[in-house]
């Protein structure tokens, strides 16, 4: 009787096909340093097939502080840690009743988590002090820190059927004890992000400061208020940011979620400093998004026209992009305070023609600019309505793509004025349908 035949004498196309069919059966998708994945159990058919499933168990691992040595042993072949892309290390803080879900931690209880988040972090860089650069993935290596607490999941759903956070979870916010911590720098990271529980950016950036590789930051800022500790942090964070990150070529900043005690927006100041170092620390990107936590019309002020716009002080020019090719933005109008900006729909307009106008000035200092989308929300009585204009450039021409009003003339000349120096043909598409839609 014939021999059956060894897998490995399928043709590669096949076996891919077979590793993927049971990849998708399982859950491969990550290790979470827990009990052994059903994946894992598939590695012990052949070498062949071991390589293969921890190339996907390894993709993203999940790690806690009470699985730290088993992470370092698991991890400590070289051809394993050249598979893993994303370390998500899940922080747990404290347990809570119920009936604390909408109140804020106290001092102690704020003091505790402080405690917890200090030293679980100081573990994880030790561990991963065991790494070199040399180890990682040539994708590169991205450390996403998750710190909540088990009782942050409220009993409420939200719109999607996902589970609301508590009221705690909003409030109390997270940092860290720069005064005892101390991290050893580490060379293996190429990105950073940090979600659950809000990190005051001063203590983002003090892990910033020892991932001495970093390529990719997304970072949440503290809330556009008034409020003095929102005011000092976004101004710190501004201030910190080129010393602390001079290697970041991509940069994402986003706001906290919604206040449940809502604060005014401070005065308009597009020349303070916090505006001015943020316009000069993106000078040095590839890739720059921004949220509301960020006015657009205040950060493009230099390219704004009309009577109203103040005059720069003498040390400030306007930003010139050299190396930016994704430019995205976001604002909202009328939502929900400290964001709220316009009392009116039709100044909500005015300031949305303005943004969309600024911007196409401002492309012509972004030579190498290949994609930018700018997404503008009105919340009205009626409606929320959505204002976007997509930029394209590609194949030596220019796409404009405009969807929630009709274009005027000043906001075409300005998109266009930039196409034509850079030598590119201009093309542009209204999507709009709705014969109601207004021209900005």
């Amino acid at each position: 009787m014939a021999a059956v035949p060894s897998i490995n004498s399928l043709p590669y196309e096949v076996r891919q096909t077979i590793y993927s069919l049971v990849g998708q059966q399982t859950d491969s998708d990550r290790w979470h340093g827990g009990p052994v994945s059903t994946v894992a159990h598939y590695t012990t058919v052949s070498r062949e097939w071991q390589e293969e499933f921890e190339r996907l168990s390894f993709r993203e691992l999940r790690v806690t502080p009470k699985r730290l040595k088993c992470f370092a042993h698991v991890l400590e072949p070289p051809r394993r840690r050249a598979i893993v892309q994303t370390i998500c290390f899940h922080i747990s803080l404290d347990k809570y009743d119920s009936l604390l879900n909408g109140e804020q931690e106290t001092s102690p209880e704020r003091r505790r988590s402080t405690e917890i988040l200090t030293t679980a972090l100081g573990n994880f860089f030790k561990a991963m002090t065991q790494w070199q650069k040399t180890d990682t993935s040539p994708l590169g290596l991205d450390l996403h820190l998750l710190v909540d607490s088990p009782s942050d999941s409220s009993p409420l759903l939200g719109r999607n059927g996902t589970p609301l956070v508590t009221g705690r979870a909003l409030t109390s916010y997270l940092k860290l004890d720069l005064e005892t911590l101390s991290l050893p720098d580490l060379d293996v990271f190429s990105g950073f992000r940090c979600t659950g529980r809000h990190l005051q950016p001063t203590s983002f950036l003090a892990i910033v400061s020892k991932l001495r590789t970093l390529e990719y930051l997304d970072v949440e800022l503290n809330h556009d208020s008034s409020r003095k500790r929102d005011v000092q942090q976004r101004n710190n964070f501004a201030a910190g940011l080129e010393q602390c990150a001079g290697s970041v070529s991509v940069l994402s900043l986003r706001r906290p979620s919604p206040m449940i005690t809502p604060s005014t927006s401070p005065p308009r100041q597009p020349w303070s400093s916090f505006y001015d170092q943020i316009r000069v620390f993106s000078q040095q990107c590839e890739s720059f998004e921004f949220d509301d936590c960020i006015d657009a019309a205040q950060f493009f002020h230099p390219f704004l026209v009309g009577h109203e716009v103040e005059e720069p002080p003498t040390n400030q020019e306007a930003p010139f992009w050299m190396r930016l090719k994704r430019l995205n933005v976001r604002n909202s109008y009328m939502m929900k305070e400290p964001y709220l900006r316009v009392t009116r729909r039709v100044e909500a307009l005015a300031y949305v023609l303005k943004v969309l106008t600024a911007i196409g000035r401002a492309s012509r200092r972004m030579p190498e600019l290949q994609f930018a989308r700018v997404c503008q929300y009105v919340l009205t009585e009626d409606q929320l309505e959505w204002f976007v204009l997509t930029y394209e450039c590609h194949a030596g021409t220019a796409w404009l793509r405009v969807r929630g009003f009709v274009p005027g003339k000043a906001m075409i000349d300005a998109w266009k004025l930039s196409a034509a120096e850079k030598r590119l043909e201009f093309d542009i598409h209204v999507e709009t349908t709705d014969p109601t839609a207004p021209e900005l």
